[in-house]
């Protein structure tokens, strides 16, 4: 019995201890600055780009000619890189025929650049991966060559170095693509049409229109925000703090109430080990002695013996039975009334003391025992 007190006590701790460790863990979400993302790899944001469109050169005019009668097919191909969601570079290739107006035919031209790009829309809106629109000024440097024509005898290349700038608008299809616009403008040298005019400088205009793909990983993570994320741990760090002071005080409860449950126990063990070593109820009888010819209880001592023991069958709820005896002295039919009388005596005292169920037997005189004297009795005993 007292293992198993033991075993209750500590079963108690562990189920304690398992419910609070079976807290629910919540998804921890990391606080992020608003307008502020962590710079990628260099592997992540790279973009491909091809656009077709027209070239307009706007060189020395001859002849009384509108520019928009020189107009030709362009193509513009690029790759490159954004390194944060404001500033990114790529490298171009712009060009397919030029039309100047000093030569009859389109002469293939092409210009190699490389641009720094701006994307305002980000800059000053925040970024915003899903955002529709985003304006994109750039400004480059490159080198731009055309094939120089002599009415029909080949010149070979005549080259210049470039300055180029533009306003690309991108419109999102998907994580991946884009539809883009390009408006664009090359600052070449004097005179790179075969004609020297009085500018300084010759110029081309392109409009292109085409696709732009994004590959590897797109996009940027908002930065950590340090000091809340600092901030949310240690109140993290204070709750754990907190339930785990709540689960120590628990456990001295429990320390407590297993020192309770032992001390009741010994006090059972005790008692236990006492009753056991007394006899049982079911073997003790109790004899009640009357003097000659009476039916009345003889002594106080008597009386209290009756009332123990009826507190014992009645705690017990057990039946009582009350046999009456007499001695031999005295008619045979006095005698029996005289043992009922002792009987009912004894049975009224068992009743008074708590005990209904009271069986009345009258025996009347019996066999002596040692004496006369002892045969003059009730005894008391339960009924099995």
């Amino acid at each position: 019995m007292k293992k198993f007190m033991i075993s209750l006590a500590v079963a108690a701790i562990a189920m304690f201890s398992t419910a609070n460790a079976q807290e629910t863990v919540n998804e921890v979400v990391v606080p992020t600055k608003k307008n502020s993302v962590a710079t990628n790899g260099f592997g992540s944001n790279w973009f491909l780009g091809v656009n077709g469109g027209v070239n307009l050169y706007n060189g020395v005019v001859t002849n009384g000619e509108s520019p928009f009668d020189h107009l030709s097919p362009a193509l513009n191909v690029y790759v490159g890189k954004w390194h944060t969601p404001g500033f990114g570079w790529r490298v171009a290739y712009q060009g397919l025929n030029i039309q100047t107006f000093e030569e009859a035919d389109h002469a293939m031209y092409m210009n190699f650049h490389f641009d720094a790009m701006f994307n305002l829309s980000n800059l000053f809106c925040g970024y915003n991966e899903k955002r529709i629109w985003n304006f994109i000024p750039y400004v480059g440097v490159g080198w731009a060559g055309r094939e120089a024509m002599n009415h029909e005898d080949f010149d070979g290349f005549t080259g210049s170095i470039t300055a180029n700038y533009g306003i690309i608008n991108t419109f999102r299809v998907s994580k991946h693509w884009a539809i883009n616009l390009e408006l664009a403008g090359t600052f070449l040298r004097n005179g790179f049409s075969g004609v020297s005019g009085t500018s300084g400088h010759d110029m081309m205009w392109s409009a292109n229109l085409g696709l732009t793909y994004k590959f590897n990983k797109v996009g940027w993570d908002n930065s950590v925000d340090v000091p809340a994320l600092n901030a949310m741990h240690a109140a993290a760090l204070a709750e754990l703090m907190s339930q785990l002071n709540d689960a120590q005080a628990e456990n001295n409860k429990l320390k407590n109430a297993y020192k309770a449950l032992k001390n009741d126990y010994d006090k059972l063990n005790a008692a236990y080990n006492d009753l056991k070593n007394r006899p049982s109820m079911v073997d003790v009888k109790e004899s009640i002695f009357f003097a000659f010819g009476s039916s009345k209880i003889a002594s106080k001592k008597e009386q209290l013996n009756i009332e123990a023991y009826a507190k014992a069958a009645a705690e017990a709820g057990v039946k009582l039975r009350v046999i009456g005896y007499t001695d031999t002295i005295g008619s045979e039919e006095y005698n029996k009334g005289l043992a009922e009388a002792r009987a009912n005596a004894v049975a009224e005292v068992l009743k008074a003391a708590g005990v209904e169920d009271v069986e009345v037997v009258a025996v009347g005189e019996t066999d002596e025992l040692s004496s006369k004297y002892l045969n003059r009795r009730a005894v008391v005993e339960i009924v099995k």
